[in-house]
């Protein structure tokens, strides 16, 4: 199969296990193919975004005219109806695509990307390991870390490191050891990723579960919560 044909195929949702592994690891070792698929997933998003803007003024203009309410309901019903059909088409249970579409690096917020100048400096090595993308020794830093101490802020790039890294099961263990009744700055980011780990490993009903959450509270993760669980419904 030539290369860049593993690309179509993923927006298809058609790639068989060995294909996801080889299309995987393409997008690690071939830059080229990573800057294709870059460029491919952002057209299509706006794609889809223009059809959502037209479908909206298509509605808007229907409601605006003349049309008899009779004809103003079949009308609507219709065109809602393509637009639905045109959006499930390219991307309903799609969890790759939408996991992609969604998902961040999260960026260092906790300390400078320096490295300690004394080699015991752990945290400072932790994170400059992260912000360096070598994501493998972040593992074993924050691992290390967070044994020592317990600190949120470990368990937390942890599993970020992890994800990076596509250890998408041992990433959401990682997150679900945090304690969520907690009230500090990371609670709303710890959930946001456990539900995009969720929907990476297609456990569709804990990720509802996780956005729901994030969806009825004020925090940074809300809009983006609102408008993922419109997506997966």
């Amino acid at each position: 199969m030539e290369i860049y044909s593993y690309i179509e195929k993923y927006f298809e949702g058609n790639l068989s296990p060995e294909e996801m592994h080889i299309f995987e690891k393409l997008l690690e070792e071939d830059k080229a193919f990573a800057a294709t698929f870059a460029y491919e997933k952002q057209v299509k998003k706006a794609i889809t975004l223009n059809e959502r803007t037209e479908l909206k003024q298509k509605l808007q203009f229907l409601e605006n005219s003349k049309i008899s309410h009779k004809w103003w309901y079949i009308a609507a019903s219709f065109v809602i109806l393509i637009g639905l059909f045109t959006w499930n088409t390219v991307s309903s249970t799609n969890y790759d695509s939408l996991y992609d579409t969604y998902y961040q690096t999260y960026p260092n917020t906790v300390s400078p990307t320096v490295r300690g100048e004394n080699s015991d400096d752990i945290k400072s090595n932790a994170f400059y390991a992260y912000d360096s993308g070598d994501y493998d020794e972040a593992i074993v830093l924050f691992s290390e870390i967070y044994t020592k101490e317990g600190d949120d802020y470990a368990l937390f790039y942890k599993a970020l490191s992890l994800m990076e890294t596509h250890n998408y099961d041992e990433a959401l263990a990682t997150l679900q050891l945090y304690d969520y009744t907690k009230k500090n700055t990371f609670t709303s980011f710890f959930r946001w990723y456990a539900a995009l780990t969720n929907l990476k490993l297609k456990n569709k009903a804990e990720a509802l579960f996780l956005l729901e959450k994030l969806s009825r509270t004020d925090n940074p993760q809300q809009e983006a919560a609102i408008k993922l669980l419109s997506d997966l419904n």
